[in-house]
């Protein structure tokens, strides 16, 4: 699964930057537009108007997220939950798609945009989506074990 996102991120930026340029925007629907943008920063462009010194602390901190958690992924998925390893995966798979952008241009491509009149919504891309999914399911697990553990103590 991580290879799988990390294949669909690449090859949805790699889309993106043939066909349109930096800022064009190409309308699908009334609220969803996909144009192309170079974030330096972080998550929902935290950063990006900063000079620079940004790249190297958030291209370490991706690799170190992708990699600690396909070492984890390795040693113990097959005695973990599925929601767990799923979670797990959609984070590395995402991390490591935005590392991949940060090594090669020093900046992620970004093209998903919704928005509603004038209010935007912060730009992102696949790999973003998978992170942000990943954490979404990892919460549910968590919240789910907790309250397994809570069930097997009380009898």
């Amino acid at each position: 699964m991580v290879f799988a996102i990390i294949f669909v991120d690449q090859y949805s930026k790699f889309l993106v930057v043939e066909r349109l340029n930096l800022f064009d925007r190409l309308t699908l629907t009334a609220f969803l537009d996909f144009t192309r943008l170079h974030n330096t920063g972080a998550a929902f462009s935290i950063f990006a108007s900063d000079s620079g010194w940004q790249r190297w602390p958030l291209t370490l901190i991706s690799a170190g997220v992708g990699t600690t958690l396909i070492g984890w992924l390795v040693r113990n998925a097959a005695k973990s939950p599925v929601l767990l390893n799923t979670a797990f995966a959609m984070i590395a798979g995402g991390a490591i798609g935005n590392l991949i952008d940060r090594l090669n241009q020093g900046y992620v491509v970004d093209f998903i945009l919704f928005h509603i009149g004038q209010w935007h919504y912060p730009a992102f891309n696949v790999a973003d989506s998978c992170i942000t999914i990943g954490l979404i399911l990892f919460l549910i697990e968590t919240y789910r074990s907790s309250k397994r553990a809570k069930k097997t103590t009380r009898h």
